[in-house]
């Protein structure tokens, strides 16, 4: 893939290499930011674009070889290994049933499987200027709500069924109530959930849960600094299961990014 040379903006190496990593929350979305090396094989559960502040990426699915990318969108679910080779890249993860995403929608089409190469330069200008000038959290909601074009009145268009399910596990993602419980609770058949819950969400209602209990045990983490805790007030019956769940889901050991992490804002 051939990299359009205009994208490129030569970081300073001193500056970059001594930038620690970045979290902010939001109840829609997740934005990391921070020098990355190489993730393993993981997929998360929102729709995540990953943008490369002044350098590529490499990202690969299972079935495919590295390709390069400056700015790229993975849907939810999707397995891939990314090497940055310790440069700077942003990630912000949408939930796919929010007016976030569906206002994103209407900007970019998004392929149902795979990688969508994005061209639109304001991506990496918009993660260059958090970047280089460390605005506050409101004003990074703001940008970023610029970005996506985000409009209050758009219509998320889900099964309210559905819906209301969602809401649930967001709410209460550490209840291990069965799906067979919550398709009653709808009115619908198991196998009939199981198939909208997949439609509405891209991900199975297994993995969509764990991935709300990985969100919930982060933001529990910003509260207490205590790992143990925070990941059994998520769901997780111990540290070590919650360490597999994030690195299952982020390609990572959650040890190695919140170790040295600068700021931390939910």
């Amino acid at each position: 893939m051939s990299i359009n040379n205009k994208l490129y903006k030569v970081a300073v190496p001193d500056a970059q290499y001594r930038f620690r990593a970045n979290i902010f929350m939001w109840p829609n979305r997740t934005l990391f930011f921070g020098p990355l090396q190489q993730l393993e094989f993981h997929a998360m559960g929102a729709v995540t674009i990953n943008v490369g502040l002044y350098r590529p990426f490499y990202m690969k699915t299972k079935s495919g070889a590295y390709a390069a990318y400056r700015c790229a969108v993975i849907p939810a679910g999707c397995k891939h290994e990314l090497q940055a080779n310790g440069n700077i890249v942003a990630c912000l993860m949408i939930e796919k049933n929010s007016t976030d995403f569906m206002c994103f929608r209407e900007r970019i089409q998004v392929q149902a499987s795979g990688f969508t190469n994005v061209m639109d330069t304001q991506w990496i200008d918009c993660f260059q200027k958090i970047y280089e000038k460390k605005p506050s959290k409101i004003v990074i909601n703001q940008m970023i709500n610029q970005l996506l074009n985000v409009d209050a009145s758009t219509e998320k268009n889900l099964d309210a069924r559905i819906e209301r399910i969602l809401r649930r596990i967001k709410l209460d993602p550490g209840n291990n109530c069965s799906q067979e419980h919550l398709a009653s609770s709808v009115g619908l058949s198991a196998s009939r959930f199981r198939h909208l819950f997949s439609e509405h969400s891209d991900i199975p209602f297994r993995r969509y849960r764990m991935w709300r209990r990985v969100i919930s045990a982060m933001e529990a983490l910003h509260k207490v600094d205590n790992l143990t805790y925070a990941a059994m007030d998520a769901g997780f019956t111990d540290s070590a299961h919650f360490n597999r769940c994030f690195r299952d889901t982020f390609g990572v050991n959650p040890s190695l990014v919140f170790r040295n992490i600068d700021r931390f804002e939910v």
